[in-house]
């Protein structure tokens, strides 16, 4: 009697039970033969999963390193275990935490590790979490909480250090489990609640949000463009640094990790770059389009891609045109998804996508800038505030070109005010006109009414005792007084004049 699994087991062990298995739908086959119960319980194991990713990525590199170093360096009896706590407070820097050295308190997030977290988060979200709100909040809580005891492990018991864990691992979590578990393959009760709260909100409001956003990517994009082409053009100031390290294959492949770490740092200083205010590297130092003052810096290859003194002044200064652009584009954006507004309602919406992609490349900026290390390192980035004053007032203004060049709101509007212009043009004209043509009509009638009582003085017979000369001579001088208008009074028969005597 065959006691072994069914064919038809999907937990079964045979090839074609494991080819049925793999076929099945992702959430059935995301936890094989594990109820997961409530969801949120799908929350805490995501959140897990993430924290041990993201960890691992920082991690095992470092524990690589020392590995290589203690291979080649006999005397050396410290174990790879000694990296573990560095990398972890590397891991906890990327979280927005503090990292207190003997030399410097490093305060620059290298925001290639913030990236790493905010993915692995993004990815759990996507596979295991429920798309619930007792899922989210369980998952962000999860995260946070393991972010702290990280903290905790590592020895940062200052309370600045531990706040910045809190507040950096739950932005990190929230952004993650957001964009993870609204983008999902299946959407649950939560996308529904959102679009809903999103449905809520004004028009204009959600339409401005959305161009901010598209403005900041493409802005983020041009960013990385000009970042690359940096590393072209310093490629050889680069590969100079790396054969003056005198690295083993090791130590370059660490330092090469090490250096993606603060890659996206230098793309969005190329930001403050391109928006015109530039940046610094070190104390009394300048990078910006109108030009370009360096100074000694350490050997640290990456630096080499920084712009040389011959970059700035010329068409550099044109390099705002570029943040234009992109608020074209974030325009653009917002101009597509809105049906119909009032025309002046052009004048705020851009406004929203310039302070919106502002805000977002302030906060970029501030977390891009601060301290690096000891001596010229001390300085490193930009002004936020000022950056995103900047950036806002670019953006808008090319927001607001598209959406005045778009809009049929904005066309009907001039083209009732350029029509209410010319018929007042021509009303005050006819009555410039109009005096003219009454002082002629107001003489004739003058002259009409002069004629009128002669008329009727020479049609009406001579009162009894006044002479006949009196009468005649009146007559002829009321005559020669009226104008075409009143015809002479006929002369008096003197018949009727001699009966009258």
């Amino acid at each position: 009697m065959n006691r072994g699994p069914r064919s038809d087991d999907p937990t079964s062990t045979r090839p074609g039970a494991v080819r049925r298995t793999l076929e099945q739908p992702e959430k059935t086959r995301r936890w094989p033969g594990l109820d997961l119960g409530a969801p949120w319980v799908s929350g805490v194991l995501g959140a897990v999963q993430a924290l041990v990713f993201s960890l691992a990525v920082v991690v095992v590199p470092a524990i690589a390193m020392a590995v290589a170093a203690n291979a080649q360096l006999s005397a050396v009896t410290s174990g790879w275990t000694a990296a573990v706590p560095v990398a972890a407070r590397l891991w906890l820097l990327g979280h927005g935490a503090p990292l207190h050295t003997g030399a410097a308190t490093v305060t620059l997030v290298p925001l290639g590790i913030t990236a790493v977290a905010v993915f692995a988060v993004l990815v759990s979200a996507r596979r295991t979490i429920v798309a619930t709100r007792s899922a989210l909040w369980t998952a962000a809580a999860t995260y946070v909480v393991g972010v702290l005891l990280v903290a905790l492990a590592t020895g940062s018991t200052d309370g600045l250090q531990l706040a910045s864990s809190v507040v950096g691992g739950l932005v990190v979590a929230l952004l993650g489990l957001g964009w993870g578990l609204l983008t999902g393959p299946e959407p649950g009760p939560l996308v529904a609640q959102a679009r809903a709260l999103v449905a809520r909100v004004p028009q204009l409001l959600r339409v401005g949000v959305r161009g901010a956003l598209s403005a900041a990517a493409v802005l983020g994009v041009l960013a990385g463009l000009l970042t690359l082409f940096w590393v072209l053009m310093g490629w050889s100031t680069v590969a100079d640094v790396l054969s003056d390290l005198s690295l083993d294959a090791a130590s370059t492949i660490s330092l090469g990790i090490a250096q993606l770490a603060v890659l996206p740092n230098l793309a969005v200083l190329a930001v403050t770059w391109l928006a015109g205010p530039g940046f610094s590297v070190g104390s009394g130092t300048h990078f910006g389009p109108d030009f370009v003052t360096s100074g000694p810096l350490p050997a640290i290859p990456l630096l080499g891609a920084l712009p040389a003194p011959s970059t700035g002044g010329g068409i550099a200064l044109w390099a705002p045109v570029l943040v234009v652009v992109a608020g074209i584009c974030g325009g653009w954006a917002a101009t597509r998804r809105t049906d119909s507004l009032v025309w002046w309602h052009v004048v705020p919406l851009a406004g929203l996508v310039g302070v919106g992609s502002g805000l977002v490349t302030a906060v970029m900026v501030g977390l891009a800038s601060g301290v690096a290390g000891p001596g010229r390192l001390a300085d490193v980035g930009a002004s936020p505030v000022y950056l995103g004053g900047c950036v806002a007032a670019q953006t808008g203004l090319g927001a607001l070109l598209v959406l005045l060049a778009t809009r049929a709101e904005v066309h009907a509007a001039v083209a009732t005010a350029w029509r209410s212009v010319r018929g007042q043009g021509s009303a005050d004209g006819e009555a410039e006109v109009d005096p003219g043509a009454g002082g002629a009509g107001s003489g004739a009638e003058e002259g009409s009414g002069t004629g009128a009582p002669a008329e009727k003085a020479a049609g009406a017979a001579p009162a009894k005792g006044t002479s006949t000369t009196t009468s005649t001579s009146t007559t002829t001088s009321t005559s020669t007084t009226s104008t075409s208008t009143a015809a002479p009074a006929p002369p008096i028969p003197p018949q009727s004049v001699s009966d009258d005597l």
